[in-house]
């Protein structure tokens, strides 16, 4: 601003001090009004939208797994912790709900204490299932033929009780042609020369002592070969004619998962969070993945911007779920949460942060009140420098 020798600089005075933070914020301003200018919405993050629905997948019992976490039985009381911890983190990054698809209910022993430790939310209706039916026993009885085979099949002893059975759970309709067959198409591709299992073809034809195009056509008829049956990585083993290596075996499940999840995402249009304590649980998928950019939430990017602002413990351990949801009202929230997803403008917010700690108002917040203030401290920052520099871009001639 006002490198234009013919266009005079306007007047401004900088204590030595706040040099970062007029440095920091002059880059910001000048993408914020480069972009008011062609009547264009600020671009968060890569794409980051906030009326996104979060989707549950830090949950799913085939993606943890890919992880070496063991959801249902050895790790069950730690995943239930992180769990409930990722859903704050989780809720704050929405202005609309977090999707759960209801196969979760059935497969995950303690899914019902997670849901009730969730029940404000889903009176809010905050926490919403998915299905490709509204009525759950209805969608058990479908899923029984899909896990018919399975010796432990999860949906044979399991009913609906308690919260799912509760009238405030909201029903979410998926709407695309299901997880199977977006998995089928991948699949074929896959296993073409220079697809991501086209080792397994290899592997497999060696093993099984057949040419490399037998063993992929026979690959190929995988999803017809299931006959029904859910496509996870346990039941394609079991349909195959030699068993796996473990280093194909890891790779078969990674690309299953990561189907799933991109399928969910695109058919819902959800975000999920990612880089959380027990992995990136995203199975490979990145911002370069077609149809992902914006998607893909780092929680440990959220976690310190909520120690910035003072107010970590708080949403970690003080706040209650309506505070939680009272908190991502504030329009002041979301002007941070957008900043903290847009990596052109993490310098100016980092440095309007150390501006609103010099306040009085700023503090170490143990209440909702508190972390309010902090808040709004960090947003009138930003918000003031920003007016300050639009009216002075209005008045250069």
């Amino acid at each position: 601003m006002g490198d234009d020798p013919e266009r005079p600089a306007p007047t401004q005075q900088v204590w030595a001090r706040r040099d970062a933070f007029v440095a920091a914020r002059d880059i910001y301003v000048t993408a914020v009004l480069s972009r008011t200018a062609t009547r264009t919405p600020f671009p968060a993050g890569g794409g980051y939208r906030p009326d996104r629905p979060v989707f549950v997948q830090y949950t799913n019992p085939e993606i943890l797994a890919c992880y070496g976490i063991d959801a249902r039985e050895r790790h069950a009381a730690l995943t239930l912790t992180r769990a409930l911890e990722a859903t704050r983190l989780a809720l704050l990054l929405t202005e609309r709900h977090l999707l759960i698809p209801a196969s979760y209910i059935f497969e995950i022993p303690w899914y019902r204490t997670f849901l009730g430790c969730l029940a404000p939310l889903v009176r809010a209706g905050a926490l919403r299932y998915v299905s490709p039916v509204p009525d759950l026993a209805d969608y058990r009885e479908m899923k029984v033929h899909e896990y018919r085979r399975d010796r432990l099949n999860p949906y044979r002893r399991t009913g609906v009780r308690g919260i799912c059975s509760d009238p405030d759970f909201t029903w979410a309709p998926r709407h695309g042609g299901g997880t199977a067959a977006g998995i089928g198409d991948l699949w074929r591709d896959a296993l073409q020369p220079g697809g991501e299992l086209h080792g397994i073809v290899r592997g497999t034809a060696r093993r099984w002592h057949r040419p490399r195009g037998r063993a992929e056509r026979l690959l190929g008829r995988t999803p017809e070969r299931l006959d029904g049956q859910a496509f996870i990585a346990r039941f394609v083993e079991r349909a195959l004619p030699v068993p796996l290596t473990p280093p194909e075996s890891t790779s078969l499940a990674f690309f299953l998962s990561r189907a799933y999840l991109r399928s969910y995402l695109l058919d819902l249009d959800a975000a999920v969070l990612s880089d959380l304590p027990a992995g990136d649980l995203t199975c490979g998928l990145s911002r370069r993945t077609p149809g992902m950019d914006g998607r893909l939430l780092p929680a440990r990017r959220l976690d310190s911007v909520l120690h910035w602002l003072g107010i970590r413990d708080f949403v970690h351990r003080a706040a209650r779920w309506d505070e939680l949801l009272r908190l991502r009202s504030l329009p002041e929230f979301g002007l941070v949460i957008d900043r903290v997803y847009d990596d052109s403008a993490a310098d100016a917010l980092r440095i309007a942060v150390l501006e609103a700690r010099r306040s009085h108002r700023f503090r170490h917040a143990g209440t909702y009140a508190e972390a309010k203030s902090n808040v709004q401290a960090v947003a009138g920052t930003m918000a003031d420098f920003t007016f300050t520099d639009r009216k002075t871009w209005s008045d250069d001639p």
